[in-house]
């Protein structure tokens, strides 16, 4: 028999959020393993001791958080998410009766009261701290990578500037050394003619870059500099810059910053062909951490010989090349921190390996060996190793699977503000978010995500192959 609903009356019900709250549900299972009330002491002194009393600062970051755990990245919309859904209201401690803060309130903190301080990093570090707590993170191993977020301008709306392009801090100290060492004079710097270079500045977000690389879309982003701990690929640094920033400038400092504040006693780390540097592999090497990089191609070109072919004797300091002649020390580059080499006019004229060498047009060769090339090496024998391939396949499932299922689901597809500061706000909200879904699935195995299964077995067969 067909029954129809007439139109439902008001009812008076005596019921409690509890009651309503399903047993077994992700927020009840966070809410158990997280105390969120740390935040009253990092915000203490954002607030007064007088006047009206305000939102409670911890419903704040947790609704903050909502957004983000569920993929919700209008906080308009967040309001009217948390206005009717009952377990949004237990999370938060909201009652039925209660009005949900403004969705103004979250843009006046973020301008006013949250702008410039450290509140959302140091959520961040206490979700990673609690996860090295729980034996979610080792640090032994660190994988690291970069992804594009798609900043707030619009792309055609830019302006053309000249500005300096003055070297990098580590082609300064490698230049200082060589100085000391007396393969450069003092007074270098004012031989040298200074380099200028043209950028595309936003007139709508200027600190955003204008990201053009192959592969990756023209325009206007940020770069989320993410590393994750090989165990379970948890997050534990993010770090933002402009989108035409260089993925490699970054890492060393990083990794020494993640070393320092959580004491990790780490021993590889691993990134993708982009950070392979002599920096990122002399940096490492002098804290006794191996890296586990790709080697870039210098010469794409099969028919040619590759650097790996030209012999360096290191008692002689000079190089062999393929057919046995000396090509010996010449002069320091300060412009790419390296020791030039040249070989003899007379023994390159009728080499009959020149087309595969130099090539036809030229007269002798080069080879430009970096300061810290020795240490360089000494990393990269390590490739081609069952580790090497361990950790490459690590980061492979962690970063690249991190960040497709951040940008699917937390929010890291675009920023809605602009600035870097709330541009770092953003990716460390939506890193948070992982943690605390990955941390709550590993240590109660409710809701397990459908390739968590596949990335744990291969995870076991990875890590048994490191040595550690």
């Amino acid at each position: 028999m067909m029954d129809r609903e007439h139109g439902a009356q008001q009812k008076m019900l005596c019921v409690t959020m509890e009651s309503l709250m399903p047993e077994k549900h992700f927020l009840r299972d966070l809410d158990s393993l997280v105390d969120f009330s740390f935040v009253y002491d990092k915000v203490a002194e954002l607030y007064s001791n007088t006047g009206r009393r305000s939102v409670d600062p911890v419903v704040i970051v947790k609704m903050m958080l909502l957004g983000y755990l569920y993929g919700i990245d209008s906080e308009r919309r967040l309001e009217q998410e948390v206005q009717v859904n009952i377990a949004y209201r237990w999370f938060l401690g909201i009652n039925l009766d209660e009005p949900v803060p403004d969705h103004s309130t979250f843009s006046q903190l973020r301008r006013r009261k949250f702008n410039g301080t450290t509140l959302f990093e140091d959520v961040f570090e206490q979700v990673v701290r609690l996860c090295i707590e729980k034996g979610l993170i080792t640090g032994k191993l660190l994988l690291t990578d970069s992804t594009h977020v798609r900043a707030n301008a619009r792309n055609d709306l830019y302006e053309t500037i000249t500005v300096a392009d003055e070297p990098s801090a580590y082609l300064q100290r490698l230049n200082e050394q060589a100085v000391a060492e007396g393969l450069l004079k003092e007074d270098y710097k004012e031989k040298q003619t200074p380099k200028t270079k043209e950028i595309k500045i936003s007139t709508t977000d200027p600190e955003s870059g204008y990201m053009h690389r192959p592969g990756k879309p023209n325009g206007f982003h940020y770069l989320s500099h993410q590393t994750c701990d090989g165990e379970h690929g948890l997050i534990t640094d993010v770090f933002v810059t402009p989108g035409n920033t260089n993925d490699r400038s970054v890492h060393s400092e990083r990794i020494k910053t993640q070393i320092d504040k959580y004491g990790f006693e780490t021993e590889a780390v691993c990134a993708d062909k982009g950070y392979d540097s002599s920096e990122i592999h002399a940096d490492m090497y002098e804290r006794g951490i191996q890296t586990y990089i790709p080697r870039q191609k210098v010469n794409t070109d099969e028919e040619r010989f590759q650097p790996s072919d030209y012999r360096y004797d290191e008692k002689e300091d000079v190089y062999y090349c393929p057919r046995g002649c000396r090509i010996e020390y010449g002069n320091y580059n300060p412009q790419r921190a390296g020791k030039a080499y040249y070989s003899k006019v007379k023994d390159c004229t009728n080499c009959p390996l020149k087309a595969k060498c130099i090539g036809e047009n030229c007269k002798k060769k080069t080879i430009l060996r970096n300061y810290n090339q020795a240490a360089y090496e000494i990393q990269c024998s390590e490739n081609d190793t069952p580790e090497y391939y361990a950790a490459m396949r690590l980061r492979q499932i962690w970063c690249e699977g991190n960040f497709s299922h951040q940008k699917a689901n937390h929010n890291l597809k675009r920023v809605r503000t602009r600035g870097l500061g709330k541009a770092f706000m953003h990716c460390l909200l939506s890193a948070t978010a992982l943690n605390l879904k990955r941390m709550v699935k590993l240590l109660t195995g409710h809701s397990p995500c459908e390739n968590m299964a596949f990335c744990r077995q291969i995870r076991s067969k990875c890590v048994s192959a490191f040595k550690f």
